[in-house]
């Protein structure tokens, strides 16, 4: 399949998953989206909270919330985090590139670079070897994935060889396939979204 075929194979059955999918014009788009998303969303919960600090009106679920917004972004290089600074910048959003387990009791919003993007399941493939970028999308309330057109999937079977890439890269190789937003259905059977993970999986198409 052609990259524009496959472009609309993602588009067709990412409602499904469920995933919000967004186009981008450029990488700039791209990070002023990430921060639009996180200005629209209801403040974060808080699920650890401290002794001593401040923090926003019970939620919904009868955790306090926190009075500003973050978004953490460990996989960006220093230019793609400068254009985030710069979408960010005016904002109550404060913006993290490391020490993510400070903040393990919870954030608003994650930005991560995906290595590929299978088209029919629309699930992404993350290299996570390092443990900010795992922390990253398993703690946020929102994941937006940045995806090059060009890393396009068809089918599962069609990422062996950005597998074997991933893997003889040196070291530990950690790689997580995500596909769409934390769900369970371990209580009672009923189904539950964000338990384990994000409540919001959001997927970004970038030209190379």
């Amino acid at each position: 399949m052609t990259q524009d075929q496959l472009v609309e194979v993602v588009k067709a059955k990412a409602p499904t998953v469920p995933v919000t999918l967004y186009e981008a014009g450029d990488f700039a788009d791209a990070m002023q989206y990430a921060v639009d998303v996180t200005e629209k969303k209801r403040h974060c919960e808080m699920l650890l909270p401290k002794e001593g600090e401040q923090y926003g009106p019970p939620s919904e679920n009868g955790f306090p919330t926190l009075l500003d917004r973050f978004i953490a972004a460990p996989g960006l290089s220093d230019d793609e985090f400068a254009v985030l600074e710069e979408k960010a910048a005016g904002t109550d959003i404060t913006l993290l590139r490391s020490a993510l387990r400070d903040h393990m009791g919870g954030f608003d919003t994650s930005i991560t670079w995906a290595d590929g993007l299978v088209a029919d399941t629309v699930t992404c493939v993350v290299n996570s070897n390092s443990e900010e970028v795992r922390l990253g999308t398993m703690v946020a309330e929102i994941s937006i994935m940045l995806v090059r057109k060009s890393t396009l999937l068809n089918k599962l079977e069609d990422a062996n060889d950005l597998l074997l890439d991933l893997a003889s890269r040196g070291g530990a190789s950690y790689t997580a396939f995500i596909t769409g937003p934390s769900r369970t259905a371990d209580i009672e059977r009923v189904g539950a979204l964000g338990v384990h993970g994000p409540l919001e999986l959001h997927i970004v198409l970038l030209e190379d």
